[in-house]
C-alpha cells in the first residue's frame, strides 16, 4: 500500500488533480453575504475564491510546478520539489481556513476594495460549499508532497536513451562498427591476393 502510494504515477496523480480542483475553484463563490456599510447599503456581496484567497491560487500553482520538477528532475531536487509542495500546501491551507473562520472579514475587506477604500467595511456572509472543496484538495496536494519526499529516491528521471555515451564507450563502439569490420576485411584479401600472386600459400599461416 505504502509503495502505491509512493509511486511516481500515484504522486503525480494527487499532486496535479488537486491542484487543477484549487485553481477551478478560484472562478467560484466561495464566501456570500451583505454588508452593512452606508455607501453600499444592504447589497448582497459574493466572493470568489480568486478575490477573497488569492494566496489559495498561488500555492496551487507551486505544486503544479512542484509536481512537474518532482516526475522530471533528479533525485535532490525531487525533495525540494516535495517540501516545497507541502510548504505551499500548509500555506494555502491557512489561507482557506481564515476565510472560513471569517468569512464576514473577507466580504468587508472585499467591498471596501470595491469602493475604492482601504481596509475593511462591516459585512456578514458565510462560506460556500467550494471554499470547503479548496481545503480539501489544498490538503491532498500537501499529502502529495508528503509522499513524494518519501518516494523520491526510488523514482527514476527521465530516460537517457538520448543521453550521449561514454568516451569509453564511443571508442569501443568504433572499433568494433561495419565499417571499420569492412575495411579490416578489405585489407587481408589485398594481402592474400599478393601473396597468391608471388606464388605462396595464404593459408599456410593458418
Amino acid at each position: 500500500m505504502t509503495n502505491t502510494l509512493t509511486s511516481k504515477r500515484m504522486v503525480l496523480v494527487l499532486m496535479l488533480m488537486s491542484a487543477s480542483v484549487i485553481l477551478i475553484s478560484g472562478s467560484r463563490v466561495w464566501v456570500s453575504g451583505s454588508a452593512g456599510d452606508a455607501a453600499l447599503g444592504a447589497s448582497v456581496l459574493n466572493g470568489r475564491g480568486s478575490d477573497v484567497a488569492p494566496g489559495a491560487l498561488a500555492a496551487a500553482l507551486v505544486g503544479l510546478a512542484s509536481a512537474v520538477a518532482a516526475a522530471t528532475a533528479g533525485t535532490v531536487v525531487r525533495v525540494i520539489a516535495a517540501c516545497s509542495a507541502m510548504l505551499a500546501a500548509v500555506l494555502g491551507v491557512v489561507v482557506i481556513i481564515s476565510i472560513l473562520a471569517d468569512p464576514g472579514g473577507a466580504l468587508g475587506t472585499l467591498a471596501a476594495a470595491g469602493t475604492g477604500r482601504s481596509g475593511s467595511v462591516v459585512a456578514h456572509g458565510q462560506a460556500g460549499g467550494w471554499a470547503w472543496v479548496a481545503l480539501s484538495a489544498t490538503l491532498v496536494m500537501g499529502f502529495g508532497g508528503f509522499c513524494a519526499l518519501v518516494g523520491a529516491s526510488r523514482w527514476n528521471g527521465l530516460s537517457s536513451r538520448y543521453d550521449p555515451p561514454p568516451a569509453g564507450q564511443t571508442a569501443s563502439t568504433s572499433q568494433t562498427s561495419p565499417l571499420s569490420s569492412t575495411s579490416d576485411l578489405g585489407r587481408r584479401r589485398e594481402v592474400e591476393w599478393d601473396q597468391l600472386s608471388r606464388g605462396e600459400d595464404p593459408t599456410s599461416e593458418l
